[in-house]
């Protein structure tokens, strides 16, 4: 499904060079949920913004359901994008002037789904995250988790092949946090591949397989399904690439 060989991203600044990523090698395979680790400026923003059709990677090869994204237009790549990948993100990114029902709908206006279909679409998400019965309330009319529920809602609408998470537990409590992971969960045993950027390291144990970031190279911490549900603390690395000098990544 997706296929990074020796991909690495490199950030000209005047006469600085800042290597963001260096020979990464991953394969995400269909029905997957992935979850990435890292300190700050490791180069997850940079890893997610590839995987996710937003930027072009300056090396190496980047296969996207064998489509080399590399050799994509800037429109190919967005066409691309809007089929296939729903985005989900920390700070929900709601319309607040909107209900829920029309931001669930913003997505599916922009693909072109008729009204009958969009309606369709919008009440089967929100029955999915439990908020079919608020579907006329404003996002300020909800608690932080509910919003992300919403936010998820409007990622799945347009019935993406994978979802990119971006620290979707990041503005909430734990409660509200575990109540996100589960759903993600359940949405990723129902066939939906997902990749999920987090600072929060129990979550992270619950996907199914682990990558950690650091110096802008990726590491597989594990890749056993249910590691954690068995009280492992320590993983044993799969594969690395080496260490590197300490790269600043731009915009984390």
């Amino acid at each position: 499904m997706l296929k990074m060989k020796q991909l690495g991203k490199v950030f000209h600044t005047g006469e600085v060079s800042t290597h963001a990523l260096r020979e990464v090698d991953l394969h995400v395979k269909e029905g997957d949920f992935v979850s990435v680790t890292g300190p700050s400026g490791s180069g997850k923003t940079t890893f997610l913004n590839i995987a996710g059709l937003l930027e072009v990677a300056s090396s190496g090869e980047f296969l996207l359901d064998g489509d080399n994204v590399n050799l994509l237009s800037d429109s190919q790549r967005s066409k691309m994008r809007n089929q296939k990948i729903g985005f989900i993100f920390q700070g929900f990114n709601l319309i607040p002037e909107l209900n829920l029902f029309d931001n669930v709908d913003v997505p599916l206006r922009y693909r072109g789904f008729d009204a009958k279909e969009r309606k369709r679409r919008i009440e089967q998400q929100l029955e999915l995250v439990g908020l079919a019965s608020r579907m006329k309330h404003l996002p300020s009319q909800l608690s932080g988790g509910q919003q992300q529920r919403v936010a998820i809602a409007r990622a799945l609408a347009t019935s993406p092949r994978f979802l990119l998470a971006d620290e979707p537990t990041g503005n909430l409590d734990s409660q509200m946090a575990q109540s996100v992971m589960a759903l993600l969960e359940d949405i990723n045993r129902q066939g939906t591949t997902i990749i999920m950027v987090t600072h929060d390291h129990g979550l992270a144990q619950r996907a199914k397989r682990q990558i950690f970031i650091k110096d802008g190279r990726v590491s597989e911490l594990t890749a056993v399904e249910g590691l954690h549900s068995a009280g492992l603390e320590r993983v044993t690395p799969l594969h690395t690439h080496g260490s590197a000098d300490a790269a600043r990544q731009l915009g984390v």
